[in-house]
């Protein structure tokens, strides 16, 4: 790749890199060729973590200590929560000579995210921006941090304990268009004679509803993202229920015609970057893996096509319900 064509992103934080002989990459698999020396790696969605060679993973969410002292190169998350679960994490295990170069797109940065950075670090300062693109220093970690809270962070909605990683839609709470499918809920397992699937289940807080309202059945939940899948884990273990989780993009790991419902609040974002594509991949999957005669559940933003889409690719479409915001539907598999 010659120097027109590279990320100014990529470009801007390995120049504005101290020397180190170990270097950690985090959410930017396409910087590891850029590092010299040692070089370990991890990105939480898996279609990302594909990049990076088994040999050299490393999750920061589940390190111990690193004894190395790596500088981080790492992407500007989009959430704030997650930009405070990370650089804590980095915090507690990189120790006093921890110094975390991040770099974004001026346009999906903010003030914020340097105030984040000084609950953790006394150094926090960022570079001039060149190409749109620019990158903030963290150093000098403090001796007392200002922890606002611990993660995972833990909540209790309907007598259901939600447990959630900062980088989950929503964290440990329920947005409303789920609330909205929720509102269903017995419509939904009535159409459950064996197995489900919580399509990108995020918190669980979906999987585990169904979970602890058919306890005989058996309820898969799939997500990209290794923080939603954790999430999904710790909200079934904190509430003694019994869900298969699936680290997997869609619904690949799901057999052919193998359960009764999908159920989804489909993302249609890839991280900043707005992307209805793998989200219309995945729904027309569920073509593949409902049962003759099983049934898609989806709640979606009601600017979205999502419902001509799956009458297309999936079945008869019925709209459950219409509010200002979301719309449910119910869709047949032919």
């Amino acid at each position: 790749m010659d120097a027109a064509t590279r990320d100014p992103v990529d470009e801007l934080i390995a120049a504005e890199s101290p020397h180190a002989d170990s270097v950690w990459v985090l959410g930017r698999p396409s910087l590891m060729h850029m590092a010299e020396g040692r070089v370990a790696a991890w990105a939480d969605d898996c279609r990302d973590l594909a990049d990076i060679p088994e040999a050299i993973r490393l999750n920061p969410l589940t390190a111990g200590d690193v004894s190395d002292s790596p500088v981080v190169w790492m992407g500007l998350p989009a959430s704030l929560d997650e930009l405070d679960e990370l650089l804590g994490t980095l915090w507690r295990i990189l120790g006093p000579d921890a110094h975390v170069v991040a770099g974004g797109r001026i346009k999906h940065m903010s003030r914020s995210m340097n105030d984040v950075a000084a609950r953790w670090f006394n150094e926090v300062h960022a570079s001039l921006g060149v190409r749109k693109a620019r990158v903030l220093h963290f150093s000098s970690p403090r001796q007392r941090p200002a922890i606002t809270g611990t993660w995972p962070r833990t909540n209790t909605v309907n007598g259901l304990t939600i447990r959630a990683h900062g980088g989950v839609f929503h964290t440990a709470g329920v947005d409303a268009g789920t609330s909205l499918l929720l509102d269903y809920l017995d419509a939904i397992a009535a159409d459950v004679h064996s197995d489900a699937v919580d399509l990108g289940c995020g918190n669980g807080v979906i999987s585990a509803h169904l979970a602890r309202l058919l306890p005989q059945a058996t309820i898969h939940a799939t997500d990209v993202s290794w923080q939603a899948i954790d999430s999904t884990h710790l909200t079934a273990q904190a509430n003694q229920l019994d869900i298969v989780t699936h680290w997997c993009d869609g619904l690949v790991d799901i057999p052919n015609e193998s359960v009764d419902v999908v159920v989804t609040n489909p993302p249609f974002h890839r991280g900043t970057a707005q992307d209805h594509a793998p989200t219309l991949a995945m729904l027309a999957d569920a073509a593949r893996v409902l049962r003759p005669g099983g049934t898609l559940w989806c709640v979606y933003n009601n600017h979205l096509p999502w419902a001509s889409h799956v009458q297309r690719t999936v079945g008869p479409t019925h709209q459950v319900v219409r509010n200002r915001r979301y719309t449910v539907i119910r869709t047949v598999r032919r």
